[in-house]
Formats: structure tokens, C-alpha cells, sequence
């Protein structure tokens, strides 16, 4: 016996409450059906109580059609009829939300489901209104916040529809045909560029942002044509639909060609991740990618390298020693030790490159490739190449070293360390160091480029680090390591010039550089004094150069020497230009006061004092014995398996019992996190304590329900303004440098709901979008 499946009454509960949990993707759907009802002008307005949609559009033109097609959830559109619309069940959304009256022609539908349930008063009205007519209450009035946010989430999500939108009396829509396009074809228009999401727009309202390693570039794709998709419209079937297909290979050749731009020296992290996928995959020039696509990325200073360079530098200056950092707090640590060369660092961004969590996946993943790669060599000539990367790298523990390492550091006295030639260099530089820094920071200087006597500028010190080349205190001094200013001695040139480099590099820091990483504000300013301060820094150099060789002279040295050739070839430069009647390459600095003046001696009593207060710090420890530690600190991945399993090993009164079980939980808690971010789809920075005490240990049923009903709102409702305020302010928890795209009145809970209804994980990407709309 053949019998038809049926559906239970309870799947119109789920159609009204359970397909979207927000309020601007309810009003989203109102606004697609007027489309599809051939509406040229939609006006929305709304507000805290309520809201109000009207189009011009056909609207239910008979009895039958409000019977059909408002009455019945699921009557499909027949091919062609529907812009958006596939099985007419979008309109269910707003009525979770709203009590609804529709007029649309001689029609009037009363929508209630807290008083009526799940059914409609249908009535006849003696005046005929064309289009759709719709008024709704909110069963619970929105706050401000709410309503801002439902706003701007419309604003989003309907930028490119064929109909003109209008909120609250401004028109929100746009044109794509007045927009200026990268490419059009009859799929789409398209526009790519080098970073960021890609925003793909099915027919003017957005439906996802897929991550740029997916196409090596950002962009953004509106379609003209229908694209295929599931049914809570939020994403594309790429395998069947045979619009995306002519979108998806159009768009990729867009990317790739704005990819191949850009020169070896300059690629974005787009193309980084789309590199590392494709080595995963065995996708593409496999041989090209390896030897030069950077997908590694090592500390200190996020350097970029190929999986070539990062091989041939672990096997021969490492010894095959590596450690993986897995967090970012740990990072400036990290640059510490790095400098140490005590293993090469791999920066925790390049776990996300390749799509892993922990550093036994990523050795998986170099395993994968090698295999791959291999393969690959053979297949296509390269055999010579096969295998070199078939030497496993040794993981190091990184709390284990970082356990171990303290950072060491000392003034010296330049009498002690360094021979009477070297310090005749230092001397003169140690001057000409101390003016350029004074006019590095801005100080006043007389017209002659020495620094005003009584301005306060930084001592230049002679020190010893195991970790850095120079460090400042950021008030007080900046100290050169020993080992740099060494090298005077035998090529004085070029080591000055990099010590000015270095010097520059420590003011930068604008404060203490010890235990300090380098964000991007750090080398934009360095970047912004190396190139403003070019020609005073060479200045400089030519003061200290003919304050250094006026020294020798006094004593009466032989004139020989890389400085003494240096000091020939500018004066016959500058020999040369005069005869020719043009200005010296250089002026003549010999009657200087700077290369005049006397340099004084250093400041024994500061050296003692910065000393003992390194000391304090604990930065004049015994030098450790490496070789032991790096034996003891191979990574094993296995320790907080091993404390559980060994669980019975503990007596219960021991401490150790405890910080076990403590950790445990903690883990735990990161674990049910990530559930309850996977089954509403927000990122973990949104699940706040409060809303992590409303969810843990709940189904995915209660879960969903909770986060529509959001109950925590209304128990916040009672506190005061100032509370909400201070906890609310996204100024406070979002980077200074995004400030400037925050608009008046949004709180954090509206831009994080915002980000997270337009696709966005990260709210700082989503602003960055956001304004570039």
C-alpha cells in the first residue's frame, strides 16, 4: 500500500519560530516577498513598538491566492514566478515576533500566535488597496539598542535589490548598474580586490562572506541571476547550481589576476592561506608554491617564508628544533627567545593558515605535504627535489622553554669590554647617537643640529643581552649589545649605519622595550621615522665619520682604513661638484660643534643604578645550560591526557589532586563554549559569562529557544543606565583604530549582533566592511 508523507502541525511552530532568530532577518523576508511580488518601491518604517511595510507589488489579488498562498506554508513557486522565493515560508519569521495586520487588495489578515495560535482572521475590506499593506507590534517593545541594531542589520543585508528600499525614510538600496564594476557578465557583477571577505550578494540581498583563502583575494559579487540556495538562505549549493559555477569561475579568474599584481615581495594574507590550502590539497603548481608562496610564519618580527626556506634554515642553523607559539599573549616572549636562536618560532597565525589547532596537527600537515610533494616531484621532473622534506622537525614545548629562559641583561663599562681602536669608534658614534636621537624625538636643537643644552635626551651605554641587539627604558637610555658595537673595529662603515637603524628601531618603541612585541603601530612608526629622519641620519653618519678620523689624525695614525676611504671619496665627490660650480655632496661638517665638542665620559654612577635595577628584575641571572633544557623540553602533546589517565596515581589530599582537577574543568568549559558557539553559529568572543550561565549544560532545543527569547535582556532591563553603559561601550573593548567606524548610539551587544547576522566572526572585520559599503 503507497502512501503520501505528511506533515506534522507542529512543523509550522518551527517554520515561524525556528528559521531565523533575529528580527532584521524577519523583515529581510518581507522585503524579498515584495519582490517577488514585482514591487518597484518598498517603505519601511519602524520603530521601538512597532513597525510598518508597504509596496506597490501585486499583492493577493483574490480569495484563492490569500487561501494558497498566505494560509498554506510550503506552496512552491512555479520556475520563473519568484525572484527570491522558492516554497513560500519566509513570511513565518515576523510572526515570532510581531502580531500583524495585511491588507493587500479587498484583503485583511489578523496574525496573533500568543491570542490566536497558529491560524488567521481573514476579512473583506470595501476599499481596494493596491500592493501589501503590513502594520506589526512587537510582543516585546525593542530597546534602543535593539532597534539600532535591527537597522543597520537591514541596511546590511538589502543593499543591491531590484526594488527601492526605503527605511525610515531614507533610501537604502543602490544601483549595482550606476556602480563602477571590475567585470559584468550576464551571471553578475563582480569587483575584487586584495584583502578581506568576499560578500556575495543573490540578487541584491546578502547571503554569506566566504573567507578570502578561499580565492586568494576579497571582493564582492552581486548576482543577477538566481543562485541555488539551502533553504535558511544562508549558503550557496556550489555543486549544483550551474549559475555559481559561471559566477564561481569568472570571480576566481578575477582574483587570481589581481593575486598575480602583486610582485614576490608584496602578498597578502589571502593568498598566504590560499597557498597553504592548496600544498593540503595537492592542488596546483605544487613545485612553484614550495619555493615561493610563504605560508610560514616565524618569529621575531612575523617574517614570511616559504616551506623551502623554512626547511633549509631549520636543517642547517637549527638542527631541526622548532617550537610552535600557540597563543598570541605569548607572542612577545616569544621574540625574545627568538632572537636567542634557541629553535626557530613559529608564529600561532600560522596554525589558522593551515587550518589546525595544535601543534601535532601541523607536523601531521607537514607529513601530508611532504607525501604530496613528493608525489608530485616525481610526476613532473623534479625528483631531485623528493624528500627534503621527509626529515620530521623536533617540537619543543614552548611553557617548558619559556619556563627555563630569563632574559639577560647587563650594562658594561666601555673601559672593560672593548679594545682602545673599537672604543675610539664607539666614542665618536656614542656622541653623534645621543644628538640624533635628541633630534629623532623632536627636541629643540640649535641651527647646527646639536640638541639645546638642558633638553633631556637618552644616554647611549655599552650592554650585554642574550636576546637583544639594543633595548631602551624608554626614559633614560638605550644600550647597544657589546656584540654589535664589536664590529666597528673591522668594517665601522656599515656597522654604524646599522646601529643607527637600530637606534631608530628603539625609539619607535615609544617606551620600554624589554618583554615588548611589535604590533603594527610599532612599525608604522618605524617606518614613519626611518623615512622623515633619511637625510638628518646620513648627516649624522658624516658627522660621526669626520669626528672618528679627526681623532686618528690627532694622534697622528696612517691614513688607511675603510673610514679614512670613506672620508677621501666624499671630499673628491665634493672637490669634483665644486669645480664644476654645483654645492658639495655634503657639507663640510670638520668645524661642527657636534664634531668639535668633547665627548663625555660615560656616567658610571647611571650604570650602576640600571644595573641594580635589572637586577631587581631578575635580568642578571647565571647564563643557563641550553643544551640540557632544549633534551628535556620535546614537545610530547600528551601531558593533559596523561594527568587523566593517571588519575588514580593521586591521593586526594595531595595539592597536585587538585590543580588536576582544575584543569579539567577548565577544559570542560572550553569545551562546551565551542558547542554552544557551533549550534547558534555566533564566535566565542560573543558568549559572555552571563550568556555562558543562561546555556552550558543545555540541549541544542533549549539552546535555540533560549537565544531567541534572550531572557538575560530582560533581567538587565533593571540595571542602571550607567551599568549599561560602561559594560556596553564599544570603545572600550574594540581597538582604537576602529574607532573611527562606530556610529553614534551602537553598543557592543549591537555591532556583535550585527557582525554575526552579516556573517562575520570578527566584529573589527565587520566594521572594515561596513564602512567600505
Amino acid at each position: 500500500m503507497i502512501l503520501p508523507f505528511e506533515l506534522d502541525p507542529q512543523i509550522i511552530h518551527h517554520i515561524i519560530h525556528n528559521q531565523a532568530g533575529s528580527i532584521g532577518k524577519a523583515i529581510i523576508e518581507l522585503i524579498m516577498n515584495s519582490v517577488d511580488a514585482e514591487a518597484k518601491t518598498i517603505r519601511l518604517t519602524m520603530n521601538k513598538e512597532g513597525f510598518v511595510c508597504e509596496d506597490d507589488g501585486k499583492g493577493f489579488v483574490t480569495e484563492e491566492d490569500v487561501i494558497n498562498y498566505f494560509g498554506r506554508f510550503g506552496t512552491p513557486h512555479q520556475e520563473g514566478d519568484a525572484t527570491y522565493g522558492r516554497f513560500r515560508l519566509g513570511r513565518g519569521q515576523i510572526m515570532a515576533h510581531a502580531s500583524t495586520i495585511w491588507i493587500s487588495n479587498g484583503h485583511q489578515m489578523i496574525v496573533d500566535t500568543k491570542l490566536m495560535g497558529y491560524n488567521y482572521d481573514l476579512n473583506r475590506l470595501d476599499e481596494q488597496k493596491p500592493g501589501c499593506h503590513i502594520t506589526g507590534t512587537w510582543y516585546e517593545n525593542l530597546s534602543d539598542t535593539e532597534l539600532l541594531s535591527t537597522l543597520q542589520e537591514i541596511r546590511d543585508l538589502v543593499r543591491y535589490t531590484p526594488a527601492a528600499v526605503e527605511l525610515n525614510g531614507r533610501m537604502i538600496t543602490r544601483d549595482p548598474k550606476s556602480e563602477k564594476w571590475d567585470y559584468e557578465d550576464e551571471n553578475a557583477y563582480y569587483r575584487a580586490k586584495l584583502e578581506g571577505a568576499v560578500s556575495i550578494y543573490n540578487q541584491g540581498v546578502l547571503v554569506r562572506h566566504d573567507a578570502s583563502h578561499l580565492w586568494g583575494a576579497g571582493g564582492l559579487i552581486v548576482s543577477k541571476k538566481a543562485i541555488s540556495l539551502n533553504v535558511s538562505r544562508t549558503e550557496i549549493l556550489r555543486k549544483t547550481c550551474p549559475v555559481w559555477k559561471g559566477i564561481a569561475k569568472q570571480f576566481q579568474s578575477l582574483a587570481s589576476e589581481i593575486s598575480e599584481r602583486l610582485n614576490d615581495n608584496r602578498k597578502t594574507e589571502a593568498r598566504r592561506e590560499k597557498s597553504a590550502r592548496s600544498l593540503l590539497s595537492g592542488e596546483g603548481d605544487l613545485y612553484r608554491i614550495v619555493n615561493r608562496e610563504e605560508v610560514i610564519t616565524i618569529l621575531p618580527g612575523n617574517r614570511h617564508v616559504t616551506l623551502d626556506y623554512f626547511f633549509r634554515r631549520l636543517k642547517y642553523e637549527y638542527k631541526m628544533k622548532c617550537c610552535i607559539v600557540e597563543n598570541d599573549f605569548n607572542i612577545p616572549k616569544a621574540e625574545t627567545m627568538a632572537r636567542a636562536k634557541l629553535a626557530m618560532f613559529i608564529h600561532p597565525r600560522t596554525l589558522d593558515r593551515f587550518g589546525v589547532y595544535s601543534p601535532e596537527q601541523f607536523l601531521e600537515s607537514l607529513g601530508l605535504i611532504s607525501d604530496t610533494f613528493d608525489q608530485y616531484c616525481e610526476q613532473n621532473g623534479y625528483g631531485y627535489r623528493a624528500g627534503f622534506m621527509s626529515t620530521k622537525p623536533e617540537l619543543l614545548d614552548y611553557e617548558l622553554i619559556s619556563d627555563a629562559f630569563v632574559e639577560r641583561m647587563e650594562i658594561l663599562k666601555e673601559k672593560d669590554a672593548l679594545d682602545r681602536e673599537t672604543r675610539r669608534a664607539w666614542t665618536a658614534l656614542r656622541w653623534c647617537l645621543q644628538q640624533y636621537a635628541g633630534a629623532c624625538l623632536g627636541k629643540r636643537r640649535y641651527t647646527t643640529g646639536r640638541v639645546v643644552y638642558g633638553e633631556e635626551i637618552f644616554s647611549i651605554l655599552l650592554g650585554h643581552s642574550n636576546t637583544a641587539e639594543a633595548w631602551t627604558d624608554g626614559e633614560t637610555y638605550i644600550a647597544f649589545n657589546v656584540d654589535v658595537v664589536q664590529r666597528l673595529k673591522g668594517d665601522p662603515i656599515k656597522t654604524a649605519a646599522y646601529i643607527f637603524s637600530l637606534l631608530e628601531h628603539e625609539i619607535a618603541h615609544e617606551g620600554d622595550s624589554v618583554d615588548v612585541g611589535h604590533d603594527e603601530l610599532f612599525y608604522q612608526r618605524y617606518h614613519d621615522i626611518s623615512v622623515r629622519m633619511s637625510s638628518e641620519r646620513q648627516r649624522y653618519m658624516h658627522m660621526w665619520l669626520m669626528k672618528y678620523t679627526m681623532s686618528l689624525e690627532y694622534e697622528g695614525k696612517k691614513s688607511s682604513g675603510l673610514a679614512w676611504s670613506e672620508r677621501v671619496l666624499i671630499d673628491r665627490v665634493g672637490n669634483g661638484r665644486q669645480r664644476r660650480g654645483l654645492s658639495r655632496a655634503i657639507e663640510d661638517v670638520s668645524t661642527d660643534p657636534v664634531v668639535q665638542a668633547h665627548v663625555p665620559e660615560e656616567n658610571i654612577t647611571l650604570i650602576a643604578e640600571i644595573n641594580a635595577g635589572l637586577f631587581s628584575r631578575g635580568l642578571c641571572p647565571d647564563a643557563p645550560k641550553w643544551e640540557e633544557i632544549l633534551d628535556r623540553s620535546r614537545y610530547t602533546g600528551r601531558r593533559e591526557s596523561d594527568r587523566a589517565s593517571s588519575m588514580e596515581d593521586f591521593d586526594p589530599d595531595e595539592e597536585a589532586y587538585f590543580d588536576m582537577m582544575h584543569e579539567m574543568y577548565v577544559m570542560e568549559l572550553a569545551q562546551e563554549r565551542e558547542r554552544i558557539c557551533s549550534i547558534i553559529g555566533i564566535h566565542d568572543t560573543v558568549l559572555t559569562p552571563e550568556l555562558m550561565h543562561y546555556l552550558e549544560e543545555r540541549s541544542e532545543e533549549e539552546i535555540l529557544q533560549l537565544w531567541a527569547a534572550k531572557p538575560w535582556l530582560m533581567e538587565n532591563d533593571d540595571s542602571s543606565e550607567e551599568e549599561v553603559e560602561e559594560d556596553q561601550n564599544p570603545l572600550l573593548f574594540i581597538d582604537e583604530k576602529y574607532h573611527q567606524f562606530i556610529e553614534p548610539g551602537e553598543t557592543l551587544w549591537s555591532i556583535e549582533r550585527n557582525a554575526a547576522a552579516a556573517g562575520f566572526h570578527n566584529v573589527q572585520d565587520y566594521l572594515v566592511w561596513r564602512a567600505g559599503q
